[in-house]
């Protein structure tokens, strides 16, 4: 029996109007009249006596009405409970490498809660092995990176751009300068964990292009990377003296070391903050996470130029 119908006939029966009635389940007149004459057909008993002039219910009409109200309600109770249930199973998966969107994180998170907050979001970190954040091997649902890197198929929004510094020993020469070129690095060899993308790795070793010959694009001689196993082995490298590393300005914030120095250098492409999602992901989440990140990114200005290194 369908639940439409005893909607229908409650609201009969509690306004004992068919205009009053037709409006409160939103039917027009006669499309109310057709559904309480089908239940009454179904159920083989007559509900209503209806005259010219008013409504009123039968001993059969009577008696339903409570089975009634007990069956919509308990009906309107399950739905809920599904309902809930569909809000518990709404999940975005959050891919992220070492620093996520760094002080805008928190923002763009709960602007997202905001507007979304039947979804739970389920946050992962992935290491420089993987500078897509899980997208690339279809792990997570999006994801804040550090392009470039090689992984095709993704579409990135960028967040913003801060420029990209030299960590050196502080008793270094060059530590004390306000700005470095590739120049004065060129004899230097670079510190980095090794990358398997390889236009990652380049971008992060101030390695020349692939292709590219004589040099690294500076006038600079093929540089010698020293490799370390990992983030924490890469600035003790750095701290004995082994060479300088590459990274973004914000590691002086993130992973400050009282013998390391961040010099910015000034005559290469700064580093990029995207969120980024698959190409061939159609999801309304997807959508509603990127336009959170941009929102938070146009509104917050202020972090942005800060995060960039800009005077107020």
């Amino acid at each position: 029996m369908s639940t439409r119908r005893l909607r229908c006939f409650l609201a009969l029966a509690e306004e004992l109007s068919f205009t009053r009635a037709a409006v409160r389940v939103g039917l027009a007149q006669q499309a109310l009249s057709l559904q309480i004459r089908k239940l009454e057909e179904g159920l083989g008993v007559r509900l209503f006596e209806r005259t010219t002039r008013q409504v009123s219910l039968t001993a059969a009409g009577a008696a339903l009405l409570p089975e009634a109200r007990r069956v919509v309600g308990a009906w309107e109770r399950a739905l809920a409970v599904l309902d809930e249930c569909r809000r518990e199973a709404v999940t975005l998966r959050l891919g992220f490498v070492a620093g996520a969107a760094l002080e805008l994180t928190g923002p763009i998170l709960d602007e997202f809660a905001h507007r979304r907050p039947e979804v739970s979001l389920v946050q992962r970190e992935f290491h420089r092995d993987d500078p897509s954040a899980g997208l690339g091997r279809g792990l997570v649902d999006v994801a804040f990176v550090r392009p470039p890197f090689g992984t095709a198929g993704l579409c990135l929004r960028e967040l913003l751009v801060e420029p990209r510094v030299a960590g050196l020993r502080a008793s270094h020469p060059l530590a004390g300068r306000e700005s470095l070129s590739v120049r004065d690095l060129r004899d230097l060899p670079v510190v980095a964990v090794p990358h398997p993308d390889p236009v990652f790795g380049a971008f992060w070793t101030l390695a020349r292009p692939a292709g590219e010959g004589g040099g690294d694009g500076h006038g600079g001689p093929r540089r010698v990377t020293m490799e370390a196993a990992t983030p924490a082995e890469e600035l003790m490298l750095v701290t004995t003296g082994q060479g300088f590393t590459v990274t973004a300005l914000s590691a002086a914030r993130y992973a400050p070391h009282p013998e390391v120095r961040y010099v910015p250098v000034r005559d290469i492409e700064g580093s990029a903050l995207a969120v980024a999602r698959r190409r061939d992901t159609d999801s309304e989440l997807v959508e509603d996470f990127v336009a959170s990140a941009l929102a938070v990114r146009d509104r917050e200005q202020a972090v942005v130029r800060a995060i960039r290194g800009e005077a107020e």
